[in-house]
């Protein structure tokens, strides 16, 4: 797709609109959250090999990093003795003798638990707006083709490309989990939005 958007690296270093957007990215999301030296993002970039560089990292955490870490959050986080959200006493010491007692009084009340849960089952829940790499029979997951994404016929074939990639993962991560009392399909593409709506 950047080959077809960019044809030339002078292409890239001459769109106001990309510089300004990767900078912006930059000095507004990176320095101010405390991340030193911008996380390793440049601040401009000039050829397209960095720019695929930059959008693989950009995609990958809006889309499989995100996945990865919010679609299991419920089955991990709702079981408040496991991962409290907060605690009423602190930590026990190294050597203190824990009773059962002691264990209740340091959980959470009922209500800070539940509110805990809420925010969990909401974070591994697919927002009505999420699209997919992977259209699935579930209608409430749509595949990435749709009336945003692009249209020209050498477009259309880069989504192909990309759809038959996803198939061909998905189809290893099924054949693995074949069989597996608990299957691991968490990053399976028909699992892993493409946008951050969720």
């Amino acid at each position: 797709m950047v080959d077809l958007a960019y044809p030339t690296d002078g292409d890239i270093e001459g769109d106001i609109e990309i510089q300004n957007f990767i900078r912006e990215v930059v000095d507004e999301g990176f320095r101010y959250r405390g991340f030193p030296e911008s996380a390793g993002f440049p601040r401009s970039i000039m050829s397209k090999k960095s720019m695929v560089e930059y959008l693989t990292a950009v995609i990958f955490n809006i889309s499989v990093y995100r996945a990865a870490v919010n679609n299991e959050s419920f089955t991990y986080y709702s079981y408040t003795p496991s991962a409290p959200s907060c605690l009423k006493l602190p930590p026990p010491e190294q050597d203190e003798i824990i009773t059962m007692d002691r264990i209740l009084n340091t959980l959470p009340v009922p209500v800070i638990s539940f509110i805990a849960m809420d925010i969990f089952y909401h974070l591994s829940t697919f927002s009505h707006m999420d699209k997919f790499y992977l259209g699935s029979q579930d209608l409430s997951k749509p595949g990435m083709k749709g009336e945003s994404m692009a249209a020209a016929p050498e477009q259309k074939e880069c989504l192909q490309r990309l759809n038959s990639g996803m198939r061909e993962l998905k189809k290893k991560i099924d054949e693995r989990n074949a069989g597996a009392y608990f299957k691991y399909d968490v990053l399976s593409p028909e699992n892993v939005p493409i946008n951050t709506l969720g």
